[in-house]
């Protein structure tokens, strides 16, 4: 840059300020110097012209001195560079067609300089679509003068204008070193953001590739929790498998009063570990966007009857009313979703509910908002009388290890994961949960999910578990390593009157499978010899089609994220993790008899 004084440095800065853009300002600043540098220029030139008595040289130089005051109060007053600049542009072309036809009647370097300098000028400051156009008007002038053969088209006067020689070196060397300038002030300009852009570049490469390490490694940090969690979590189920498997078996067998209130206490302490643990690997879950809601058809009058009276005892115990109303629009319908999860929303809000509750009830209400002929809106409400949950305090209790307060924590207990990992469920829903609480009395919760739906009938509607002798006839062979779970396994079965084989490991699960005949396989995934995954894809493979399509069930404490999909992978019918619902097993055995056979291979 040109520093002529700091003061006139310190006005051009001044009109580029209000610009943001780099390059804008960079044009502003440009433009201001070579009209500041017009003045002195101009200026010389009137002295000399009047000294010479040269008259129309003097009109068009004192012109353009006042056209350069003028021009650099409007960019001072308005900041419309841009049009000061079109006015300058337009005074560089009068220039050159005035030369062309007044004052020099000829192409001479000056009206050279001229053109070079529009044309230059009108690119740096406008871009191309202005720099085309007047460079064309600057330029064609020229080729149509050069291209005629009469020296009087542009003939205006009486004859060119003479100007003495020094005046004309000045007027030369002048422009020269305006245009040089024009291209020294501009690209400067240009080279420094462009280095600045490069440079910026580089570093936005460089932190860029430390955020992608840093993601590497959390991805990685990621993986290692979640396999440790996994891991953790089968080591977990599987002797809470034996536990709860065990009392519900137990509790079936008759047991004296005060057995079973140790039983329901040995089984409700088990299922609350259980409910812990499912709870922290669901949140780590929905922390890696890896849940997906399932679509299967279930009746939902029968599912809130069935949580219901698994938390009914829960109630009991707390000397609380528990109620159920469930919609009349329900009683005739089969809903299509995931009933697990939604078993998960539910369970853990009436937990909630009887946790936070002392005396009085707890309520769980349904009710039809919207009833078409496919869909049915429905209302989940659950309500208790319990401590409630201070107004400024609502939605942190929806935000993950946060509860109301930390005497809450320590007088209740709790991870305060329930209610975010509700909330998240309840999104997959395409829904919310809403809250109305007033402290010391009570809460309630409410929210909307619109499940698509199909009439029941009889082969939907099934009879209630206490069919003792309903799937006697089935024949299941138990693919199983672990004895407590060889032992819940058996109990749970006999209970249906059903006495099944037993195979510790892959291997001899399918050399039991070729020696007899079986309806089901309840096939575990990790053993000894073969993993479940194994056992699956040979027997897929057998040349005894009715062997090879025989109904397996995949019976597994692992809770990857990719089981669900390893286990269809393979061919595996179903699904059901450990510690299981005996009401859940027994559905899935009576389904054998209803489903027709899947035919794997030809």
């Amino acid at each position: 840059m040109i520093h002529l004084f700091q003061p006139i440095e310190n006005f051009v800065i001044k009109l580029a300020k209000p610009e943001t853009d780099p390059i804008n300002q960079a044009r502003a600043k440009m433009l201001s110097y070579i009209l500041i540098l017009y003045l002195p220029f101009t200026a010389i030139l009137t002295v000399a012209y009047i000294l010479g008595g040269q008259t129309l040289h003097l009109i068009r130089v004192s012109t353009v001195f006042l056209a350069a005051l003028m021009l650099l109060g409007l960019i001072y007053y308005t900041r419309a560079w841009r049009l000061a600049s079109h006015i300058s542009l337009c005074l560089l072309t009068f220039a050159v067609w005035s030369n062309l036809s007044v004052y020099v009647q000829d192409i001479n370097v000056e009206t050279l300089q001229f053109i070079w300098f529009a044309c230059a000028l009108s690119f740096y400051m406008h871009g191309l679509k202005w720099g085309w156009f007047y460079s064309a008007i600057n330029i064609l002038p020229v080729i149509i003068y050069t291209g005629i053969d009469s020296k009087n088209y542009f003939y205006l006067g009486s004859g060119p204008q003479e100007v003495n020689q020094a005046t004309y070196l000045f007027v030369t060397a002048y422009n020269f070193l305006l245009i040089v300038y024009l291209h020294y002030y501009f690209f400067k300009a240009f080279n420094r953001n462009f280095i600045n852009l490069t440079q910026t570049k580089n570093e936005l490469k460089e932190l860029n590739e430390k955020l992608n390490t840093t993601l590497s490694d959390l991805k990685k940090v990621s993986n290692t929790r979640m396999e440790f969690l996994s891991t953790m979590s089968h080591e977990l189920r599987t002797p809470l498998n034996g536990v709860i498997g065990i009392s519900n078996a137990l509790l079936l067998q008759d047991p004296r009063k005060d057995q079973e209130e140790n039983l329901s206490v040995l089984k409700f302490s088990a299922e609350n570990l259980l409910l812990l643990v499912n709870n922290i690997l669901d949140f780590n879950k929905f922390d890696s966007d890896k849940v997906e809601l399932e679509h299967i058809a279930f009746d939902l009058s029968t599912l809130l009857k069935n949580n219901y009276c698994s938390l009914k005892l829960k109630a009991q115990e707390k000397m609380l009313d528990l109620k159920l109303s469930i919609a009349d629009e329900l009683e005739d319908k089969i809903v299509i979703g995931d009933p697990t999860r939604l078993t998960q929303v539910l369970v853990n809000l009436l937990n909630n509910a009887i946790k936070f509750t002392e005396s009085g009830y707890v309520g769980l209400y349904t009710e039809t908002i919207d009833l078409s002929d496919t869909l049915i809106t429905i209302r989940f409400t659950i309500e208790d009388t319990g401590i409630g949950v201070e107004l400024h305090k609502q939605q942190h209790i929806f935000e993950p290890f946060t509860q109301a307060s930390t005497s809450t924590s320590r007088h209740y207990g709790g991870t305060g994961l329930g209610l975010p990992i509700v909330k998240k469920v309840l999104k997959m829903f395409n829904s919310d949960i809403e809250m109305v609480s007033n402290v010391n009395t009570g809460a309630k919760f409410f929210f909307d999910i619109t499940f698509p739906y199909l009439v029941a009938d009889s082969t939907i509607i099934h009879k209630p578990l206490d069919a003792k002798y309903e799937l006697a006839h089935l024949k299941i062979l138990v693919a199983e390593d672990n004895p407590v779970n060889i032992l819940v396994i058996k109990k749970t079965l006999e209970q249906w009157n059903i006495v099944p084989t037993i195979a510790e490991n892959g291997l001899f699960a399918l050399q039991k499978l070729e020696q007899g005949d079986f309806d089901v396989i309840l096939m575990d995934l990790y053993m000894p010899e073969m993993d479940g995954y194994e056992v699956t894809e040979a027997i897929r493979s057998l040349n005894n089609k009715k062997k090879a399509n025989i109904h397996i069930i995949a019976l597994t404490a692992s809770v990857n994220n990719n089981v669900a999909e390893r286990v269809k992978k393979s061919g595996m019918n179903d699904y059901l993790s450990k510690p299981f619902d005996p009401h859940h097993l027994f559905q899935k055995l009576k389904k054998v008899g209803i489903e027709a056979p899947i035919v794997y291979g030809t």
